[in-house]
């Protein structure tokens, strides 16, 4: 192992940098150099001599050996043995837990590191809150930052750094466990859309239990609830289809055939969402005052142009225009007896026809329909 003397006599200021941003940002340069080498890895001559040529950066040996003694010590490079050569060849080190190690006691924090921290908590928060987003490759690259991030919140900038582990996101609706997907399918289906060209899948129609060939035009992703949608057309721009990617069986690139964008598409109006009917409604339901409170402007409105109007039994009446999804009937059977729908008509006899079906279920036929009911559990709650 190298003498991990950190006196680096040679590197003077440039530009007025303080001096460990500068050893940070050269240390980085080395990792990089020595990731894309691959496993032919970089001797510690040819990163010298590398430093020299396209940095222009005069160093001693020692300094070059010094930095990559560091990046043993993260974990981030490695040496390995080469008979040809006298010199070790370093190799990057994958899936490295921590990417540097502690600062030591005499090396205070640069004021643009400091705040850097605030980022750092950006960085780490959106990942692990929104990692479902990011394709795979984008995720992979960020890793790196991620860790560095967040061992500059948990080291360097403990106020911050306070915040990891305090936020949480959920939900109070059941959520169904994410489908598995192949990760080659997903990054098939992600390249096609960055470079604008058709494929050939294989497919599950899971309505005719049988698997189809089709040619797609991919538009966009749709992330649902448990699902990821490809938002498509299959020549016909007429009909957008949402297919959920984890039907999909084989994708074959078609390279040399462009998508056809649709005139006028845009894709938030192809979030995955089942239409019992295609225009909106005209809502109209009544409701407790618990879940007015709930439903408030101040609190969870449904729309953003809802009317609420007192009744004299101490309940509301609701009013909206909403679109008539399969979500909007769950919402409505959600809240039991809380909601009572008044129009349109078509909804309140589908509401009417859900509901008889679960008392066929759990009603005796037998019982004296006369007495007093059990309450219900969903009565009174505005969750």
């Amino acid at each position: 192992m190298y003498d991990d003397d950190d006196d680096d006599d040679d590197d003077d200021d440039d530009e007025g940098r303080p001096r460990p941003a500068k050893i940070s940002e050269r240390r980085d340069t080395i990792a990089g150099w020595i990731r894309d080498a691959g496993k032919k890895g970089l001797t510690a001559p040819q990163i010298h001599a590398r430093l020299l040529d396209e940095l222009d950066t005069e160093l001693t040996i020692k300094t070059v050996q010094r930095d990559l003694n560091f990046l043993l010590k993260c974990k981030r490079a490695e040496p390995q043995k080469d008979p040809e050569h006298a010199a070790p060849r370093w190799q990057f080190v994958h899936n490295a837990e921590a990417l540097t190690p502690v600062r030591s006691s005499d090396t205070k924090l640069s004021s643009a590191d400091l705040k850097s921290a605030r980022v750092a908590l950006g960085i780490v928060m959106l990942y692990e809150q929104a990692s479902h987003l990011l394709p795979l490759a984008a995720l992979n690259d960020l890793r790196e930052h991620y860790e560095r991030s967040k061992l500059l919140l948990t080291r360097h900038a403990p106020h911050d750094g306070r915040w990891l582990g305090k936020l949480v996101t959920g939900t109070q609706h059941v959520q169904l466990h994410q489908a598995a997907i192949d990760p080659q399918i997903l990054e098939q289906v992600q390249l096609a859309l960055l470079g604008g060209y058709q494929l050939a899948v294989r497919y599950f129609a899971s309505t005719r239990q049988e698997e189809r060939n089709y040619e797609l035009h991919p538009l966009g992703l749709s992330y649902q609830d448990s699902s990821i949608y490809l938002v498509c057309h299959s020549g016909n721009a007429d009909q957008i289809r949402c297919l959920p990617l984890h039907r999909f069986r084989k994708v074959r690139p078609l390279e040399s055939r462009l998508t056809k964008v649709p005139r006028d598409f845009q894709l938030r109006n192809h979030v995955q969402r089942i239409l019992v009917e295609p225009e909106p409604i005209a809502l109209k339901v009544r409701i407790n005052d618990r879940l007015r409170q709930r439903l408030d402007e101040s609190e969870t409105p449904l729309t953003h142009d809802q009317i609420f109007t007192p009744l004299d039994d101490g309940w509301h009446l609701l009013e909206c225009r909403i679109a008539y999804t399969q979500g909007l009937l769950w919402w409505i059977l959600s809240h039991g007896a809380t909601v009572e729908v008044l129009e349109p008509a078509s909804l309140k006899a589908q509401v009417r026809e859900v509901v008889r079906g679960m008392a066929s279920l759990y009603l005796d036929e037998e019982a004296d329909l006369t007495t007093s009911p059990r309450p219900n559990a969903l009565q009174g709650r505005a969750t």
